[in-house]
């Protein structure tokens, strides 16, 4: 779980790292400790303990590395297909959909996105282990591999809650054009 919020030389959010990055970032001397967790949390070992660091400051630039691809996933196929059947055109819900492969799997086929597809189960059981041009079901959409900076691939959920430590960059955090931390901490129920 990212848990630790990263700022920049000049304070400002940057992101979030995992508890153990940061710890390794303080070790390496290149970021120092802001604010520890306020429950107490202690990490020990034989040679130093220190607070758990829940804010973290870095010296030099911190670079964000850019994704060189959209990662094929159940979610992200989903919204490259717009939930519909790419054989009879039907729009399935998450709990009705199959990922179809053009090129079957005992023919060879690999999972990816250019022989991925999202299928209703009538139409996958129909299909069969055939190729679409074997079973007499041509796609509706050839498959493709989204671009990187398509918007409805551009979402990350890591952060559960805000913690009590970031209280200070709160309007950062709620800010209405904030990249990160607006748009992908995950709402409460």
């Amino acid at each position: 779980m990212n848990d630790t919020l990263v700022l920049d030389s000049n304070w400002m959010p940057v992101g979030f790292v995992p508890w153990q990055r940061s710890v390794k970032l303080i070790w390496e001397d290149r970021a120092k400790i802001v604010k520890e967790d306020e429950g107490g949390q202690v990490l020990r070992s034989t040679s130093f303990e220190m607070g758990l660091p829940r804010v973290i400051q870095v010296k030099n630039a911190w670079v964000k590395r850019m994704r060189t691809a959209v990662p094929c996933t159940r979610r992200n196929l989903l919204a490259r297909d717009h939930a519909t059947c790419q054989y009879c055109g039907h729009v399935v819900g998450t709990h009705e959909y199959t990922i179809d492969h053009v090129n079957p799997r005992c023919q060879g086929g690999v999972t990816e996105w250019l022989n991925c597809v999202i299928a209703c189960v009538k139409c996958n059981k129909r299909k069969g282990g055939q190729t679409p041009e074997a079973a007499g079901m041509p796609l509706l959409n050839q498959p493709y591999i989204p671009k990187v900076n398509d918007p409805r691939f551009n979402f990350k959920l890591h952060i559960k809650h805000i913690r009590p430590e970031w209280t200070e960059w709160q309007n950062w955090l709620y800010a209405e054009k904030a990249s990160y931390a607006y748009w992908n901490i995950e709402l409460e129920k």
